[in-house]
């Protein structure tokens, strides 16, 4: 493939995923929604596949009853999630508000560790603490927060995604002409 056709792909990756994010911006409820009707699914297919395995391969497993235990707590998992959507949305935003905390704190103690070594280490604590009260706004907002936070933190990362590819083809292009 030539270095022009796989920049054009670039390229092209870049623009889908700057609209994808920014789609997801303006309608994150319908994203979250999304996502979390994606988490059902996932979790009955899954638990199927993995009863349904455990059921095949019995007579050479030894965790034949344990395996077929998981895959059907995983598929009654994802059936209560889909009857449930709105605890389904607040525990995947309790999980990203408590991910950011624990982000947070372990960013403090690497900036703390290595305060000798770097030179802006005091920025790392800056930003641990922005990503703190990030995760304490998201789950002191539970539920609300639950409608919006996974549509617009994956927004977010779709549209920086998208502006790094396009940047990346904008700063190459010139290289290859």
């Amino acid at each position: 493939m030539t270095e022009k056709r796989f920049l054009s792909f670039v390229l092209t990756e870049g623009i889908l995923l700057a609209v994808l994010g920014l789609g997801m911006i303006m309608l994150p409820k319908v994203t979250t929604i999304t996502f979390g009707l994606m988490m059902c699914i996932a979790f009955v297919v899954y638990g199927g596949y993995k009863a349904i395995n455990a059921f095949l391969t019995r007579n050479y497993s030894r965790h034949f009853i344990l395996n077929m235990f998981l895959g059907v707590i995983l598929m009654a998992a994802g059936v209560f999630m889909f009857m449930a959507p709105m605890f389904n949305l607040m525990l995947i935003t309790s999980l990203i508000g408590v991910y950011f905390i624990l982000e947070s704190i372990s960013s403090t103690g690497f900036a703390i560790q290595n305060k000798n070594t770097l030179y802006f280490w005091w920025v790392d604590i800056l930003v641990a603490l922005m990503q703190f009260f990030i995760g304490l706004i998201i789950i002191a907002g539970l539920p609300g927060t639950a409608l919006w936070v996974v549509g617009l933190l994956a927004g977010i990362n779709f549209l920086i995604s998208g502006m790094a590819m396009i940047s990346m083809y904008i700063s190459t292009k010139y290289i290859y002409n």
